[in-house]
């Protein structure tokens, strides 16, 4: 193994290797580790997928997978941990995407991706570009990396992670020029007699050429849980699959077809009972972020190999806070890479999340023959928009690790910046709701009752749906009339919900206060209940 900068070259004896990684990692896996761990402690859930962790570990022993299970316990032991350590935080994002099946609480880690492909005008190749969005914003940037994997008998691939993720499972490509990026799909599916996705998704790039030989391969596979899976080849072919257990669906495309494809976390599997499983929010922010996405590329007059990170890493501006939506680009994106395999190069935006693109980046170039980089330097400088989405990150981090002061600091300070702005009303809307939900004074329930109502005209549809719950719910726990209101929930979810909760005691309002997760990062609220 050798390594420069934040590049390492793993070759040779694919055991020794993992085992020296493992011994890099050591002091920033416990930060990952940590926060990783903490999506599951705050759910009283951490004992039950210690046990889940153990009885796969057991379960993979006694398998024919022997190669993968001798890499990670290689890992394990360079980490100088136990196996179930780095199992544990593998099955984390697998139970994730199929919360329902164990867990409504789950719902409220709910990532998010994006994935652009076109074809590069000026060098006549296909490009792939790719957001990850993830609740690590943190430790994952600040540890971020990428890594080549040179094993006999393999075929050559790089990749983009970060410590704690020795595997090319994410975002990568191979020698071949066969590009992936693992998408989130929202489902209640879980198989303990599937494969790891992030194995599935190393299998993929070490073993296919092209599409027609990724889908092959995928064909023959039973994911553990629910998935999307983005290709591209060197011929400009294109598929979208998604991976549900043993049921496989896909989308196929050709780039001499297309001026571009955009993908996100749109299911290509459809089951009307499914639709309760994502948040409800969740079809209009794919749908947002899409249209946002497609406006920036019209802009476009040529496409580069610039041309991924300058519209995935834009932020969305409007006029109005009533209209205000994300883009690709949310305050929980961790990565912005693009891909040009059949050049055995890419670029990706370091620093942390969210990856805004200023001009900054990091070009990878010959990566599988004559490695090098270059980190190219902008004078442009981040602007108030930049500092309230980092605000919003931190907020989300805060609020996911149950650091509630650190929650409140990073919403109020927003707030002062944002003032006057479009974005401001969106700030105070998400203050208003970590304060419903932690201060239990009545004094305070006066408060944020005329606070919410002065947010009237000034929130997307969605959020004033949610604000119009929130002014019930207070107006009960004061003791009010809440017969009088005259609320106009457009959502149909959201009027089910305010329907029933009208219907509820104080005792039971102040006992689900505790089950409302703020979501800063996709503009939802979810209700663990």
């Amino acid at each position: 193994m050798s390594d420069s900068h934040s590049h390492i070259h793993l070759f040779g004896n694919p055991e020794e290797n993992f085992y020296a990684l493992g011994k890099k990692d050591q002091i920033s896996y416990d930060e990952i580790y940590q926060q990783i761990s903490m999506l599951c402690a705050r759910n009283n859930f951490f004992a039950q997928v210690l046990k889940l962790a153990t009885e796969y570990l057991s379960r993979q022993k006694k398998s024919d997978n022997t190669e993968f299970l001798k890499n990670i316990k290689a890992y394990a032991d360079g980490l100088e941990r136990n196996q179930e350590n780095v199992i544990f935080a593998m099955l984390i994002p697998e139970l994730v995407a199929a919360f329902n099946k164990w867990s409504p609480q789950l719902i409220q880690y709910v990532p998010g991706c994006s994935s652009l492909l076109y074809l590069d005008q000026q060098n006549e190749c296909p490009t792939h570009a790719r957001i990850l969005d993830y609740a690590l914003a943190g430790p994952y940037e600040k540890y971020e990396r990428t890594l080549t994997y040179d094993f006999k008998g393999q075929k050559k691939i790089c990749s983009f992670s970060t410590s704690g993720m020795p595997f090319p499972s994410l975002t990568g490509f191979n020698e071949s020029g066969l590009s992936l990026a693992l998408h989130y799909k929202h489902g209640n599916y879980f198989n303990f007699e599937g494969e790891s996705i992030f194995f599935i998704t190393q299998e993929v790039l070490q073993k296919c050429s092209d599409i027609r030989s990724a889908i092959k391969l995928l064909k023959t596979k039973s994911s553990m849980s629910y998935w999307g899976i983005i290709l591209g080849d060197r011929n400009g072919e294109v598929a979208s699959v998604d991976l549900h257990g043993s049921d496989y669906y896909q989308e196929k495309f050709d780039l001499a077809d297309h001026d571009f494809l955009y993908f996100n976390n749109r299911p290509l599997l459809y089951k009307k009972p499914m639709e309760h499983l994502q948040p409800y929010g969740n079809p209009r922010h794919c749908q947002t972020r899409r249209e946002n996405a497609l406006k920036l590329l019209k802009k476009e007059k040529q496409f580069d190999a610039m041309t991924g990170l300058k519209v995935l890493g834009q932020i969305s501006v409007s006029q109005s806070s009533k209209n205000y939506s994300h883009g690709p680009l949310t305050p929980s994106s961790i990565q912005l890479v693009s891909m040009q395999p059949s050049r055995s190069e890419a670029m990706f935006v370091d620093g942390p999340a969210p990856k805004f693109f200023n001009g900054q980046y990091t070009h990878l170039k010959e990566v599988f023959k004559n490695f090098s980089t270059e980190c190219v330097k902008s004078r442009k400088k981040e602007n108030l928009v930049h500092e309230h989405y980092r605000r919003w990150t931190r907020y989300q981090t805060s609020i996911d690790l149950g650091n509630i002061s650190q929650a409140y600091h990073e919403i109020q300070m927003s707030l002062i910046e944002l003032k006057d702005t479009t974005e401001e009303s969106i700030s105070q809307f998400y203050f208003l709701v970590t304060q419903y939900i932690f201060e239990n004074d009545k004094r305070d329930y006066t408060y944020l009752l005329q606070e919410f109502e002065s947010l009237e005209n000034k929130l997307p549809d969605y959020l004033n749906d949610h604000r119009q719950l929130f002014i019930l719910r207070l107006t009960k726990l004061l003791g009010l009339n809440s017969d009088q209101i005259n609320a106009k929930i457009k959502h149909p979810k959201l009027n089910e919900l305010y329907g029933r909760e009208k219907n509820l005691n104080q005792m039971a309002l102040r006992g689900f206060k505790k089950l409302i997760f703020p979501r800063i990062d996709i503009f939802d609220i979810i209700y663990a209940y």
